[in-house]
């Protein structure tokens, strides 16, 4: 076993820059995993609201009812300058001034009646709630008129826009799509999402060195005066690199189970944990492949770089494939980080999918690793082959 302790000197000299690269992946994945350790979910928010009824009428003091049931509306009657002030201060987040005849237009068919404002709305910060609020009290006037030309009287189609307004919705995912397990939250699918750049990083900055200077002309001569075989040496090699990626990989899993505070549990995770175990096989033959060229340290720590940021930028590394554009994911299926993220995806809900989806994932990544498995032995079959050709051509002459 002299090459596999030959191998693991030459991973001693390398082990600095691992160590740098975990120290500072998991300084920035805690506060990361952590700010969004609370699973997200639909919930009604309630609006400060601040109405003036001018009309006075059963239609104005039905919607401000319907209203109240939802938001807090202030009581105290406030002038142009005090209602700048409470918005200012965010008391009050919406104003709604329901003007005379409201009820008249909100009942009438007439075409000019239609184009008229129904309401007269203040607000001085855009979001999503009074958005809302907005789209509301835009179907609540469609509604309402809509059952009057329909036939009803005024207070029975109030009554019932008010109804539908009131029906609460439940949203049931198909049995055969539901992938979601409560133990895999959004802080395991946030480190899962970015050890996919750690691993590419540290696995091709230590392996990618070490192979190349147990593959150097150096260590063939010791071979040859040795009574090692190639064989064994070859075999002693990929032990070394073997356990050297099964070290790396362990070690974040163990960060992660650290930082989760337990051990994985739950289908989702233990799913998640298969990927990247998977991922990590990739990524160190595709390090094997990239050392058979012999490139410097210099030059396989920038291709790693190159690697990992490109594939986190692109395949949803660093966001998730929810957020990128369709086109961008369609060309980025070539790359097996796309596979690897998706994969993640769907576990913890961002993407719809069932557990057959992610097993496809799982073996077009598997089917990266033998493409290169098979390019990795075509190269050194070619390299092997060109010495003994310039032998034979060096006897000819």
């Amino acid at each position: 076993m002299q090459v596999f302790k030959l191998f693991l000197k030459v991973t001693r000299s390398k082990i600095g820059i691992g160590i740098l690269y975990t120290v500072i992946f998991f300084a920035i994945c805690f506060p990361m995993v952590n700010a969004s350790e609370e699973k997200i979910d639909f919930e009604d928010t309630s609006l400060n609201l601040y109405i003036r009824d001018e009309d006075q009428s059963e239609a104005s003091k039905a919607l401000v009812d319907l209203l109240a049931e939802k938001h807090h509306i202030t009581d105290r009657e406030l002038d142009q300058q005090g209602l700048m002030d409470a918005m200012y201060y965010s008391l009050i987040d919406y104003s709604l001034v329901i003007p005379k005849g409201y009820s008249e237009l909100l009942a009438s068919s007439d075409k000019e009646d239609l184009k008229k404002e129904l309401f007269e709305e203040f607000h001085l910060r855009d979001s999503y709630a009074t958005a809302m609020m907005n789209v509301f009290l835009q179907e609540y006037v469609r509604n309402t008129r809509m059952s009057v030309a329909m036939g009803d009287d005024l207070m029975t189609a109030v009554k019932k826009s008010a109804e539908r307004e009131q029906v609460d919705i439940e949203v049931v995912q198909d049995p055969e799509e539901e992938l979601y397990d409560e133990n895999f939250t959004p802080k395991y699918a946030w480190f899962f999402r970015l050890l996919m750049y750690i691993l590419i990083a540290v696995i091709m900055s230590m392996l990618g060195p070490i192979l190349i200077t147990m593959n150097g002309e150096e260590q063939k001569k010791r071979i040859q005066c040795s009574k090692t075989t190639v064989s064994s040496y070859v075999t002693q090699v990929f032990i070394g690199s073997a356990v050297l990626v099964l070290a790396v990989w362990l070690i974040f899993l163990v960060g992660g189970a650290a930082m989760y505070g337990g051990m994985y549990t739950g289908q989702n995770s233990w799913l998640a944990v298969l990927n990247s175990f998977i991922f990590a096989l990739f990524v160190a033959m595709f390090t094997i492949f990239i050392s058979t060229f012999r490139p410097s340290s210099t030059v396989m720590s920038m291709i790693a770089q190159v690697v990992g940021l490109g594939m986190a930028f692109l395949c949803g590394g660093f966001i998730s494939q929810s957020m990128l554009g369709e086109g961008m994911l369609k060309i980025m299926q070539i790359l097996p980080g796309y596979w690897y993220e998706r994969a993640n995806d769907m576990l913890c809900g961002d993407q719809k999918g069932t557990l057959g989806d992610i097993w496809i994932c799982f073996a077009v990544q598997g089917g990266f690793i033998l493409l290169f498995l098979i390019l990795t032995i075509i190269k050194s079959s070619i390299h092997k082959s060109q010495p003994k050709t310039a032998k034979t051509q060096a006897k000819t002459a």
